[in-house]
């Protein structure tokens, strides 16, 4: 029996010195390798940021001019089409003149008239005076009465008459004329607008050859694109930071940022929306060059903070190191990177500008920062250039 016991006693001992083999952890190694850790390179430069809002808008044209005839009538000829330039001046678009014609025919039959009626007044004129003068000599000498003097002197004076209410009616007549000479003109319908320029483009075009259209109708209308205006409007929380002449940029849709363009605040306006609590900003974009239309959509960068003179490095160099920001830095001759603790005043897009450091001793990670920490074994994989 007690043989038995010892047995099984042993062969238990044996399963736990088994089982605490296994169980037992692995000897620590001596010496752990130092892998150096392949990464990327960017140079810190000094600078200004400046990070914006960016707002939908769309484009108009810096002045817009609506061709219209002054008279009425059935529409002969357009002469221009959209996208073709008109100079100042020129006759867009003709009416039919036969009637204004036809006016002109009578006027100018009843200005000869009122001539012939002028002339015939001033001939009778003529021979009252002649007699007036014959019969003062004649009273003069007591030949004639005084009866006789006061009948040549009236009819004298009625011919005056006679002559300047002709005059007027001759003077009526020619102005008739030249109202109806003036209508005749206004059948060729010219593209005559205000201001310096003296080229614009068809923007739009509302009639066609045979319409019928009435006085002031909108035929035509004639933009100017060399510079266009840009609408947005903006929340009260940017409204008092917003000025006359600020720069902005003009960033149309399908376009990097890099092909943003600049513009400039032009209008504010002083009344908000009461239901958007929004008001009217007006910015103007050069567009010498065409690149733009009336009518697109665009959005609309305005500033909102700007630092000036500070180090900027890219954002993707930012890490948190037990809970502390920083960068991590590689001297030009060194094989290992460094951390900077950093304090970031402002970050836009794709750079951040740093407070309270003047220079840092070398390039900033960019790439592989995430397994770096201070003092870490680096490879230079590449050194990215900014331009």
């Amino acid at each position: 029996m007690n043989r038995r016991l010892l047995v099984a006693g042993l062969i238990g001992i044996a399963f736990a010195a088994a089982a605490y083999a296994l169980m037992a952890p692995a000897p620590e190694s001596t010496s752990r390798p130092n892998v150096a850790v392949a990464v990327e390179l960017s140079p810190a430069e000094r600078g200004s940021l400046v990070t914006r809002r960016r707002f939908a808008g769309n484009l108009e044209p810096a002045a817009e001019f609506q061709v219209a005839p002054k008279v009425g009538g059935q529409i002969l000829e357009v002469l221009v089409d959209i996208g073709d330039s008109v100079a100042r001046g020129d006759i867009v678009t003709r009416l039919d003149d036969a009637e204004f014609q036809q006016s002109v025919a009578q006027a100018r039959a009843e200005l000869a008239v009122a001539e012939a009626r002028l002339q015939e007044a001033v001939s009778a004129a003529n021979l009252a005076t002649r007699r007036l003068d014959r019969i003062e000599r004649l009273e003069a000498r007591g030949v004639a009465s005084a009866s006789e003097l006061d009948d040549a002197s009236g009819e004298a004076q009625a011919q005056q008459a006679t002559v300047a209410v002709t005059r007027a009616q001759r003077d009526q007549a020619e102005a008739a004329l030249n109202s109806a000479e003036v209508r005749l003109g206004y059948t060729r319908v010219r593209a005559d607008w205000p201001g310096e320029d003296e080229t614009r483009l068809v923007g739009e075009r509302m009639v066609d050859a045979g319409d019928t259209v009435a006085a002031n109708t909108p035929l035509l209308s004639i933009v100017d694109i060399d510079q266009l205006r840009a609408v947005i409007e903006v929340p009260q929380s940017l409204y008092g930071g917003l000025a006359v002449g600020d720069p902005a940029q003009i960033l149309p849709p399908g376009r990097p940022d890099s092909e943003a363009l600049k513009a400039r605040i032009s209008r504010i306006s002083p009344r908000f929306d009461p239901e958007s609590r929004r008001t009217r900003v007006e910015l103007i974009v050069d567009n010498q060059d065409r690149r733009l239309a009336a009518g697109m959509f665009v959005q609309v960068g305005l500033e909102s903070r700007r630092v000036e003179d500070a180090l900027i490095v890219p954002r993707a160099a930012l890490v948190n190191r037990q809970g502390r920001q920083g960068v991590f830095t590689v001297a030009p001759d060194a094989d290992s990177a460094r951390f900077v603790a950093v304090e970031v005043a402002l970050e836009s897009d794709d750079r951040a500008a740093l407070r309270g450091v003047e220079s840092l001793d070398g390039p900033v990670v960019v790439l592989g920062q995430d397994q770096l920490t201070d003092g870490a074994a680096i490879t230079r994989a590449g050194q990215a250039q900014r331009s």
